[in-house]
Order: C-alpha cells, then structure tokens, then sequence
C-alpha cells in the first residue's frame, strides 16, 4: 500500500485549492494579533470532522476573511500556500480566490490580485512551485458585479490568471443562473471550472459542461446518474475531486460510498485535492494516503491522477511539458 513517505516524495499536482481557507493556522493567528483580533476569534476556522451541511462548512470563513483585507495580509496568505505546497512537493499549484470577498477597506480588484501574485512571487524565490491563479466569482452576486469582475481582469492582464470558476451555494443558484457571466469568462479566454454537483443533483453537472466548464469542482453527485458520468467521459471533462471536504459536507456519506473506483471504472477522468487544507485540516499528501486506505489507490493509479491534473490544468503547453516529464521521470514505470 503507498505509505505516507512514498507520496509526499513524489510530486502532485493540485488544481483545487482555496486560498482564505488554506492559510495555516499559525500564520492566521499572527495575522489576527497584527488586526487587534484574539486567537479565540479563531476558534472555528476548522469545520467540524462532520458537518451538518455545506452552509456549516462554508462558516469557517466568516471568520478568516476579515483578516485578509490589506495587500500586506493577503501576500503573506500566498506565501504561506506556496510554502505548503513546496513543503509537501507539490510541482505545480492553482490558487483559486474570490477577489470581491477582499474588499471590505476599499482594495481594487487590480490590487487584490497583485497582492497574491506578489505573495507568489516572493515564495516561489525559495521553492519550487509553479503557480497560476483561478478567479472565483460567488453565485450569490449579481451579473453586474460579476461582469464588472471580469472586466477588471481583462484589464490587469496578468498573466497569472489562467482561469475562471463559480463558487457558492449550488442550490440556492443554479447553473442556468451564470450562463451570461460564464460566456463572459470564455470570450476573455479563461479556462472555465465550475463547483457544480458538490450538494446539487447531477444535472449541474450537465448544465456545467454546457456552459462550457472543461472542469468540474468536486462532481460527486453523477455518482447515482449514470448519463452524466457518460457525458463526462465523452467530454474529458476533469473531475476536482476533494475527499476529506466531501465527506464533511456530507456531499458523501462515508468512505464506503466515495466513487474514485466508480469514475475508474466509468472512465471519468478525476485529478485529487484538498479544497480548503486548513478548514478541512488536510494536505494533499494526507488526502492520497486516506485514498490509498480506502480505496486501495496504488502508485500506478496515483500517477494516472496526476497525469490527468496536468492535462486537464489551465498551464501552457510548456509548463505542462515540463510537468509530465517530472511526473515521469518520478514515478516508477510499472
């Protein structure tokens, strides 16, 4: 069985990862003092083990998005990420954040994102992770605010930003909902990942796929629609699966119905995640080794993951180039 050693040596992809909720507790209480706030103020920033509903998951953040309201905070957060991501060999990293969420003292869209890159930047002078960033709008927000956001980001240009994503609560607004702000990202040339299927039914899923998402954040919900796992497989589309968080959402019920094997067998192309590393207090090696106990992933199959985080990534062509090679020269053959 892959044990813990073996997968934090290798090197992984990770193509999605939140950046308010993956700061490492530590570095949020430093930030927290620097605010004026206590460390008590922290105390639910890590879900609980089982939630009663995504809405509980998603209240972790009420608490860590007060302290990312200053360019200085918001790259000391980026750091941190990169940090994590070199301390576990994860090559290649795509940051996913919601800049209207940090605009609480009046920073520009083109400030916030600076901040990060900046964060990045500095980070990646010490270790060796690529890194690009995904733009997340919020379902709750309304065309003209998300319109505006893209807008802002054809602006800045930078060319950091390689994709496009929808977050927030599925049920409350669907996919039919984003179709205007979804067409917007394209024709800005953004590649386009939607969290769709995490507590919806699977056909957000399909509506996803129509919008033009080559990426589906989590997905988990096809697993009973046996349609949509066919559409999935005939358009390569890339599954974000994130197992710690779908289990505490209870997106899934327990290990014993998480559906890697299933998608396998079904030919539905999955890449692995942490979704929100300190929320769900995970890392990418830690989700692997729970899969490889579960599921009896194995070394082999590990690599097909990342292989497939790779092609499915909103890299270059070269980066991409360069990635596999390092896969493949890691990974054993057989």
């Amino acid at each position: 069985m892959l044990n813990k050693k073996t997968i934090k040596e290798l090197p992984k992809i990770e193509l999605h990862c939140h950046l308010d909720g993956s700061i490492r507790i530590e570095t949020l209480e430093k930030l927290a003092a620097k605010e004026g706030l206590s460390k008590k103020s922290l105390s639910k920033v890590m879900a609980p083990k089982k939630c009663l509903n995504l809405k509980e998951y998603l209240e972790s953040f009420e608490v860590i998005l007060p302290l990312l309201q200053s360019e200085e905070n918001l790259s000391i957060a980026a750091f941190d990420l990169i940090e994590q991501a070199g301390n576990e060999n994860v090559c290649y990293i795509e940051i996913r954040f919601a800049p209207l969420f940090h605009q609480q003292k009046g920073l520009s869209i083109e400030q916030i994102i600076q901040a990060v890159v900046q964060g990045i930047r500095k980070a990646q002078e010490k270790f060796d992770v690529q890194a690009n960033l995904i733009v997340s709008a919020m379902r709750h927000h309304t065309d003209q605010q998300n319109a505006e956001l893209i807008d802002s980001l054809k602006k800045s240009q930078n060319e950091a930003i390689a994709g496009f994503d929808f977050a927030g609560d599925e049920q409350q607004v669907g996919n039919d909902k984003i179709k205007r702000t979804t067409a917007l990202a394209i024709d800005a040339g953004l590649g386009l990942t939607l969290h769709s299927g995490e507590c919806g039914c699977a056909q957000n899923v399909v509506e996803a796929i129509h919008l033009g998402a080559t990426r589906i954040g989590h997905g988990v919900a096809i697993r009973e629609d046996i349609d949509a796992m066919k559409l999935c497989s005939e358009k390569n589309i890339l599954l974000e699966l994130c197992p710690t968080s779908n289990l505490q959402t209870n997106a899934i019920s327990d290990w014993c119905a998480y559906p890697l094997r299933l998608f396998m067998t079904q030919n539905i192309a999955c890449c692995i995640n942490t979704d929100n590393r300190t929320v769900s207090q995970t890392t990418l090696t830690n989700e692997y080794h729970l899969l490889a106990e579960h599921c009896q992933l194995t070394v082999s199959e590990m690599k097909q993951l990342n292989v497939n985080a790779v092609n499915g990534s909103f890299a270059t062509a070269p980066v991409k180039a360069a990635l596999m090679k390092k896969i493949n020269q890691a990974y054993p053959s057989n």
